[in-house]
């Protein structure tokens, strides 16, 4: 994959699990190569045990990652991607003593993938000594992520400066991620008016690789939501905020968001607490979210009536627009199973990136 994009180009902050994974195996060629996902390898969940004697214990990190070379060979053949341990503590290491970072990265050399690790002003130095070697072994530079609270800084400059010399790595070989992590519609007006100066006093913002702004504004959870809800798209407007003035930037940013994903990780305890099956689709300016009634009252088969319900509703793009709608059709009329969580994510996520690249390409997208 070429080393440097334009604004065409999409950097979803995804999750390092088997949904997006998959979401993005199925995705056209053409459609593959236009992503840079950002993956998070996330921290250790509680999981449910037959044990009697306790019902919930921890996950290891082998269990987390298993064989995470071939799946990423499967999720991305063809192209390179981000890879991030933003959310892991010192204590969650593989059973070797080895860091989930490092790990990853041997697992994707082995598998021929090509990951770009991303670290930070804020990372401890066994996370940035992790990322300095596989500069070092890999010749592919870095990515650097710098989050809300950092960006507004006076010392900034001071900080990506500091990063780039710790890891061994130049501006020209760098991928530069401007997270805002999560944003509400109040937010847009803003910060609309605050990331041109940031990017404006931002020195040498024009020699990083790429620079891209990302942004999650789906909420962190929904168990709140019964009825069939619309969420406004913020990030998507922010961006788009940004880029009717695109001649006024210093430099447009690529645009990135989380995807039909909280910006935030789901608490360790999240299996505790009982699911439901849930269509999260993604329209030209809002997600149309449809959610039923809890596992173990309901049962899964409710997702064949969600999608039954989605698809009289004027947003839904047809069978043909993503592997994600052809799958909701079928399983409305009967041709696929109603699936599991797992492929409800898949589903959401593969449909929101073919969203998301059509509305980058279209000049008049909403």
């Amino acid at each position: 994959m070429p080393q440097s994009f334009n604004h065409t180009p999409y950097v979803p902050i995804l999750k390092l699990m088997m949904g997006e994974r998959e979401a993005l195996a199925q995705l056209e060629v053409t459609q593959r190569t236009r992503v840079t996902p950002l993956f998070e390898i996330r921290p250790p969940k509680s999981k449910p045990v037959k044990d009697k004697r306790k019902t919930f214990r921890m996950e290891t990190m082998e269990e987390v990652l298993g064989r995470i070379g071939p799946q990423l060979a499967k999720a991305i053949p063809d192209c390179r991607a981000f890879i991030d341990g933003l959310h892991l503590t010192p204590a969650q290491m593989m059973a070797s003593g080895e860091h989930p970072l490092a790990y990853v990265l041997a697992q994707a050399r082995k598998s021929g993938v090509a990951l770009v690790p991303s670290t930070g002003p804020e990372r401890p130095p066994e996370y940035q000594a992790v990322v300095r070697a596989a500069v070092a072994e890999d010749q592919r530079g870095i990515c650097v992520r710098v989050r809300k609270k950092e960006l507004f800084e006076d010392n900034l400059d001071e900080r990506l400066s500091s990063v780039l010399h710790t890891v061994g790595a130049s501006r020209e070989s760098t991928d530069l991620v401007l997270d805002l992590g999560s944003v509400e519609p109040d937010d847009v007006s803003m910060l609309s008016k605050s990331i041109p100066g940031v990017l404006s006093t931002l020195h040498g913002v024009t020699a990083f690789r790429t620079l891209t702004l990302a942004a999650g504004a789906f909420p962190q959870s929904i168990s709140h939501i019964k009825l069939p809800t619309k969420v406004p798209r913020a990030d998507w407007l922010l961006w788009q905020t940004l880029a009717s003035k695109a001649e006024s930037l210093v430099r447009l940013p690529t645009y990135g968001d989380y995807a039909i994903q909280g910006a935030s990780p789901p608490s360790p305890d999240a299996a505790m607490h009982p699911g439901s099956p849930n269509i999260r689709y993604t329209a030209d300016d809002h997600w149309l979210v449809v959610r039923g009634g809890a596992f173990k009252h309901h049962g899964y088969d409710q997702y064949s009536a969600l999608a039954e319900h989605l698809m009289e509703q004027e947003c839904y793009a047809g069978r043909t627009f993503s592997w994600g709608d052809a799958y909701i059709f079928g399983c409305a009329g009967g041709a696929e199973t109603p699936g599991s969580p797992g492929v409800w994510r898949k589903v959401g996520t593969n449909h929101h990136i073919t969203k998301v690249l059509k509305q980058l390409t279209s000049p008049h997208a909403p």
